[in-house]
């Protein structure tokens, strides 16, 4: 080769290196994946409708969240209220601001955050008889995992991840089994 010409082949030495930074770097992305997940750790916001489309109901009217999540309610229409009928001992949830009887219109937004485990239940006043109930149950249910959920982009992202590990290995194998760069200990002739 002379001087003005561009070495193009790779070595071995170069080649592994690059892979395996390849390889740390797919790793890396997984792990961040899989850290920034939506999993079952508390901390996220879930949504509660207050009287959707003009019906006496709340949407939905049974939740299941971790400790630590909030809950907001959102009224869709008016003369709406939220009134703890029981929770767990030590929590301190009180509803909606004011008096048991104190309603709020369309637009109106009020959200808690619950930490206590259990389930508390409540009501609208106006509308208890007419069935305008709601439940949230804090913490596992039916013995469920604790354990945070692994998002499926994340479990994607892993598995392709591992086969370019598997791909990228294979190939420095083959290349250091039977390629190379011969132009380190002469040409061959």
């Amino acid at each position: 080769m002379t001087d003005g010409e561009a070495d193009e082949s790779i070595t071995r030495r170069g080649f592994i290196l690059g892979s395996a930074g390849a390889a740390a770097a797919g790793a890396a992305g997984t792990a961040a994946a899989q850290e920034g997940g939506s999993g079952g750790g508390g901390g996220g916001t879930k949504t509660v409708k207050v009287g959707p489309g003009g019906n006496l109901t709340f949407e939905p009217s049974e939740l299941s969240i971790p400790p630590g999540t909030t809950v907001k309610w959102v009224w869709e229409s008016n003369t709406h209220n939220v009134v703890p009928e029981s929770q767990p001992e030590g929590s301190s949830w009180q509803g909606s601001k004011g008096a048991p009887n104190k309603t709020y219109d369309s637009g109106h937004t009020y959200s808690h955050t619950f930490d206590t485990p259990g389930t508390y239940e409540y009501f609208c006043q106006p509308h208890k008889s007419a069935g305008m109930t709601g439940s949230i149950t804090v913490g596992s249910s039916g013995g469920g995992s604790s354990k945070p959920a692994v998002p499926s982009s994340a479990k994607t992202l892993g598995i392709a991840t591992s086969g370019a590990l598997v791909f990228t290995l294979g190939l420095a194998y083959f290349f250091m089994k039977f390629g190379g760069d011969y132009g380190e200990y002469g040409e061959y002739e």
